[in-house]
Order: C-alpha cells, then structure tokens, then sequence
C-alpha cells in the first residue's frame, strides 16, 4: 500500500481514478499533481489500496515543513463505506507521527459530502476554507499592468538563490510562519526548475513576492505577500499584474490559477479586479496528533 515515489503506472491509475470521483460527485479533487509526479526516492508519502489491478483507493501526504502536513485523498465511489479511506488514513497518520509531524490538515472539496462525513467521524475540526480562482488570457491580449502610482519605482526582479534569506524573511513576516518553516519552503522553491519566485522593490527595498509555477500553460500562483505596511496602497495588484504580464510573455501561459482564504475579503476582491473568478472552494480540516 505504501509508496516511496510514484511510477508512471500509478500516476495514471490515480489520475483515472480522480477523473471518475470527480465526474460522480461534481467537484474538482486538490491532488497536488506537481508534486505527485515528482516525488522523492526513499520517501513514503503517497497510499494506494488495489482491488486486483483495480485502483480504489488513494491518499497522499504533503509536507511543506516540520510542523503540519497536507493530507488529500480519494476512494473509488463503488467502494466508499467499507473502511478503505480509514486504513489509508491510519497509515498516512502513523507515517507522520514517524516523522514527528504534530499536525495534519485534511483537504476536502465543499461539496464533497463524503469526504466531509468521514472527517467528522474520524474527529477532524474544520479551521478554514480557500476558493479556487482561475483567469484565463483572451487571445492577443495578455494582462495588462493597472496605472497606480507605484508604476515607475516599483521593481520586479526574479530570485535566485542569494536570495533565500530575504526570501525566508518575506514568508515569515507574511505567512506567520517559523523561521525554520519558511527556510526549508524557500529552498524547495528555489531548488525547483519549474517553480520561480519574483521578489518586488520599491525604492530599492524588497517589500514583497510571490511564487508562480508554470506547466503546460497553466501558471499556479502561490505564497503572494506584500508586507503589511504596503498594503492597501495598490502595490499588490501592480505586483501581481507585472508577474502575470511577464510570464505570459516569456512562458506563453494563457491560464492562471490561485487559491485564496474565503475569509480575507481584501485580496478576494484584489484578484477579481485582476481578472480571476472563483470556480469552486476547498474546505481544511485540522487534527492534532498524540504522542
């Protein structure tokens, strides 16, 4: 059951099998396909139960630094209520307390009513939930950068890896996170060739960043912060409309996606301006694990 990196078999067994529990309950799984299809040797981080040669059940975790770790899964809807999410979960939640990872935070689409069952039964408690956004580029017509009056000084640069504390800085400040969080996040970052991160200076001080990864003409845009003094005065809508200006110029991206809190009204309504709409939501769920 357990996997220490996915082969191209077992990509396409989960890729067939998010396909028909999305069709039959109408939403739209977060897999993480980026980080499925590279997964480490010599990690476990991915569950798979097989009836036959019949995929029915997937969980995946995903580790972003020591404190918390992303759970997201699925089970075949001819198989759900025999206990397969369950042993799937006990497995993925023993592989964490290895690693000494003290909390999860299980992903469930809104609407997906199994996946809310489960989690309310296995003691899960809702914390927070994120819509999905997406804007797609009209043909001949890339992202306009908005007139605000930070259009002249401000800067955008991309990061390298002489950057990583500053960067680690940025994340601190905007995400409340460790310093040791931060640090291993931007390393993985900048280590990735698919993912670039680009830092914005105005005056010369770096007053924000944002990370976009770009596959196949999707650009996913993530870890976007601007620091707290600058907020409310338009920097962050020129800072996200130069980046998505720029990548779609040098990368050809015609679609960008996000994800953004449901409770922050304030940067909901800085990517509508911009162009993005919500498609659907996902909901996070917490548990705290024990000794």
């Amino acid at each position: 059951m357990e996997k220490q990196g996915l082969s191209e078999q077992a990509l396409r067994d989960i890729r067939a099998l998010a396909d028909l529990c999305n069709t039959e309950d109408g939403i739209t799984l977060k897999l993480n396909w980026d980080m499925l299809s590279a997964r480490p040797a010599g990690v476990t981080n991915d569950f798979l139960m097989y009836e036959g040669e019949e995929l029915i059940g997937f969980l995946g975790i995903y580790s972003f630094g020591s404190t918390e770790a992303e759970i997201s899964g699925m089970v075949h809807p001819h198989h759900r209520r025999k206990g397969v999410f369950t042993r799937l979960a006990d497995a993925a939640t023993e592989e964490c307390r290895r690693r000494g990872i003290p909390k999860l935070i299980f992903i469930c689409q809104e609407r997906s009513a199994s996946g809310k069952a489960f989690l309310h039964a296995w003691g899960a408690v809702y914390s927070f939930s994120e819509h999905w956004m997406e804007m797609r580029v009209p043909d001949g017509q890339p992202p306009q950068v908005p007139d605000t009056r930070q259009a002249e000084a401000l800067e955008l640069r991309l990061a390298t890896a002489d950057d990583i504390e500053l960067l680690t800085e940025l994340n601190r400040q905007g995400f409340d996170m460790t310093y040791e969080d931060a640090r291993v996040f931007v390393e993985t970052t900048v280590a990735d060739e698919k993912e670039k991160t680009y830092v914005a200076e105005l005056g010369g001080k770096p007053i924000g960043k944002l990370t976009v990864r770009v596959d196949e003409g999707v650009a996913f845009i993530f870890q976007f912060c601007v620091l707290t003094e600058y907020r409310g005065r338009g920097c962050g809508r020129e800072i996200l409309a130069r980046t998505m200006e720029r990548v779609y110029r040098e990368d050809g991206t015609v679609r960008f996606e996000l994800e953004v809190a449901a409770d922050n009204p304030r940067a909901l309504g800085l990517y509508e301006s911009c162009g993005f709409r919500a498609l659907n939501a996902n909901d996070y769920y917490t548990m705290e694990l024990g000794g």
